[in-house]
């Protein structure tokens, strides 16, 4: 779980967060939930609420929210897979969670 501890640490870095177990995932919150993680056996389905479409490394699918934005998941194996881009995007999606930014990006 040294990798659950990394991206919660990364998403604590942008300001107050509530981390919590539901059913079958673990979630960040700011205001709203912007993040979240489904163990899988060997990795984490990690996933980020962001209002634009982006593109990274790790990046396995986006899911199209609407006019809500994308639902972007990547595949950590390790915490050195948080790396200052995927950082970025936390912080990204974080804003996105205090409600700062409401309107979905055009991709």
């Amino acid at each position: 779980m040294r990798t659950w501890d990394r991206l919660l640490a990364s998403a604590r870095k942008c300001g107050p967060v509530t981390a919590y177990a539901q059913k079958t995932r673990l979630v960040i919150q700011a205001r709203v939930r912007f993040a979240g993680v489904v163990v899988r056996s060997g990795h984490l389905d990690a996933g980020l609420w962001l209002r634009r479409r982006v593109e990274h490394p790790r990046l396995q699918r986006v899911e199209d929210y609407g006019p809500l934005g994308y639902g972007h998941h990547f595949r950590l194996e390790r915490p050195a897979d948080i790396d200052t881009e995927l950082q970025k995007l936390v912080e990204e999606a974080y804003r996105v969670g205090t409600q700062e930014l409401t309107r979905r990006n055009p991709s």
